[in-house]
């Protein structure tokens, strides 16, 4: 049964202000009844033992899972920066593992520059085997994420080639819907015309087997939540194809291409989970 996830990047401006706190956070996704919730590091204001246990606790007496904790690494950096990125991904395995994530989300990262895509897309391969290798002796699966038109897994084809290169079984792969090259929502400028003009529901299609989590894009959502950048109709056709049930995890980006600030979260949200609901028969 597909379960729905708020994650708390959504709210990172107001958690740096302190406006908010990971515990009201969790509340706001009791009160939209929700299954989960998924944490980035920074959004963590600490890691001493006495916070997270809090935070678990807080999961705990709101009736919430955690649906995944993620971190955000970047390998396609030269091998002398590959230190300070493997230093935070086993930051992130200690606090996934003592809050029970199921799945611990990475990056492949970016190359430096075009003409070092082929390097660097070998030097990010040691570094996330070298990631994935320290989760599995800790007990945590680790989920390559698919991340923008200028990133080294940008494509379908180039996401499971980089998960066959790395040839680890505690690697799999975590989609993100609008974060494939040619998506309107992709982040970054794509770097060559091929990448501007590729098909993301492609590469959704040849990924979405291999697909152990899903992040759901939504920027503009219309009256009734739908997203004019993405077409859920297909995408939801694509995951009951390959009997998906896992987690949705919402990743609200507001107003992207549309040069202003977008919608508030606080009332698009609310359209967003029922249309998920609507789409995805979730249980409620």
């Amino acid at each position: 049964m597909l379960k729905i996830s708020n994650y708390s990047l959504n709210y990172a401006r107001q958690l740096a202000a302190g406006r908010l706190t990971i515990e009201d956070f969790l509340s706001l996704c009791r009160k939209m009844g929700i299954e989960g919730a998924s944490i980035h590091l920074n959004n963590l204001p600490e890691f001493s033992t006495g916070y997270l246990k809090r935070i678990r606790r807080a999961y705990l007496d709101r009736n919430l899972s955690m649906s995944m904790f993620t971190v955000s690494t970047n390998f396609g950096r030269p091998r002398p920066e590959h230190r300070a990125e493997f230093e935070k991904a086993q930051q992130a395995i200690r606090i996934g593992m003592f809050l029970g994530a199921p799945i611990l989300r990475v990056f492949a990262g970016s190359p430096p520059d075009e003409p070092g895509r082929a390097e660097a897309f070998e030097r990010s391969v040691e570094g996330i085997r070298r990631v994935v290798e320290e989760a599995a002796e800790a007990g945590m699966p680790v989920g390559l994420q698919n991340h923008n038109h200028g990133a080294l897994c940008r494509t379908g084809e180039e996401c499971m080639r980089f998960i066959k290169m790395v040839n680890h079984p505690n690697l799999t792969f975590l989609l993100d819907t609008g974060q494939f090259a040619g998506s309107k929502g992709a982040s970054a400028e794509a770097s060559t015309p091929d990448m501007r003009s590729a098909e993301y529901m492609e590469s959704i299609r040849i990924t979405a087997p291999a697909a152990r989590h899903v992040r759901v894009k939504f920027y503009n959502p219309r009256p009734d939540g739908s997203e004019p950048y993405l077409d859920y109709d297909q995408i939801f056709n694509i995951l009951r194809g390959v009997h998906y049930e896992g987690w949705l995890d919402i990743v609200y980006e507001p107003g992207r291409g549309k040069g202003d600030p977008g919608e508030d979260i606080g009332t698009a949200m609310p359209r967003i989970v029922a249309f998920l609901r609507s789409k995805a028969q979730c249980r409620a």
